[in-house]
């Protein structure tokens, strides 16, 4: 489920994220179960209709086992039952598993789509991870407007995300030299110096798998952090550093903290993921 326009909700948020945030935008409910067949089939049918319409509606999922109650007072009968809400009142219902025809021609009827520009478009295209999509709409944006540099640079990031930091540094490289002190700029060209640690190194793959298999498998942590930073996530590889200080200090040397200093460095005093690492690995030291 996208968390860009999907929401989990129970009795105790169901004011704020169902009944207030409909006044706003519509808000479609799913009252599910985990052991409801007809549900399965139905949620993602949903889901992928909510990232279609990109935030037009949210996506509401209840629990119907978790919130008897709720379900109760909403005079649920029979599962899954789909509620739209508009304006803070029920505008429309379904129950079962209908076809995606169907559900769209609801929603069609009660919610206006918003229009994203296309550089908005590949933005959301990025949080959903589906960046070669995100890449090509980068590039027929740049082809109608060449010297547009900050998408170019949108673009970089994109590729990095994709693990393709060759193609992103290439872009960088050919940016005027006022481009390459923007941080996206900073953030790729660290990349490409941190991904030289990774020479023969087990790929991220591998790392997750052996971190999820044994936690304190400190080397695996190690490269899955490096991975991470090279992919541009650096607030989760902050994390697994920080784990390995605190769980093995001595891991190769003290390798973890001396590489969370040089991310510490590369960010800058002023970044606040920076801030917080920094406070974080102190207090591990003191310990």
């Amino acid at each position: 489920m996208s968390d860009l326009y999907s929401i989990q909700v129970t009795s105790e948020t169901f004011e704020t994220d169902v009944l207030k945030k409909s006044q706003e935008t519509p808000v479609l409910v799913d009252f599910y179960a985990e052991w409801c067949g007809p549900c399965k089939s139905l949620g993602p049918i949903l889901e992928r209709l909510a990232d279609e319409y990109a935030g037009a509606f949210v996506l509401a999922k209840v629990d119907s086992d978790a919130e008897q109650m709720l379900v109760t007072s909403m005079g649920i009968r029979s599962l899954p039952t789909v509620v739209l809400f508009k304006d803070g009142q029920p505008a429309d219902h379904f129950m079962g598993a209908l076809p995606e025809g169907e559900i769209r021609a609801i929603l069609d009827r009660h919610v206006e789509r918003l229009e994203a520009s296309p550089i908005e478009r590949a933005s959301e295209l990025v949080e959903l991870g589906q960046y070669d999509e995100a890449i090509a709409l980068y590039q027929l944006i740049t082809a109608d407007d060449p010297e547009n540099y900050d998408v170019y640079l949108d673009m970089a990031q994109a590729l990095m995300k994709k693990g393709d930091l060759e193609s992103a540094k290439a872009i960088v490289d050919r940016l005027p030299d006022a481009q390459k002190t923007d941080p996206r700029a900073k953030s790729i060209l660290a990349g490409k110096a941190f991904q030289e640690l990774l020479a023969g190194a087990p790929d991220r793959v591998s790392c997750e798998s052996r971190v999820t298999a044994n936690a304190a498998d400190s080397e695996a942590r190690y490269f899955l952090a490096v991975h991470l930073i090279v992919a541009d996530d650096v607030e989760s590889a902050i994390e697994h550093l920080l784990t390995v200080v605190r769980a093995d200090r001595q891991y190769n040397e003290d390798a973890a903290r001396l590489l969370l200093i040089k991310i510490f460095d590369r960010l800058g005093n002023e970044d606040a993921r920076a801030r917080t690492g920094r406070k974080k690995l102190a207090a591990i030291l003191m310990v």
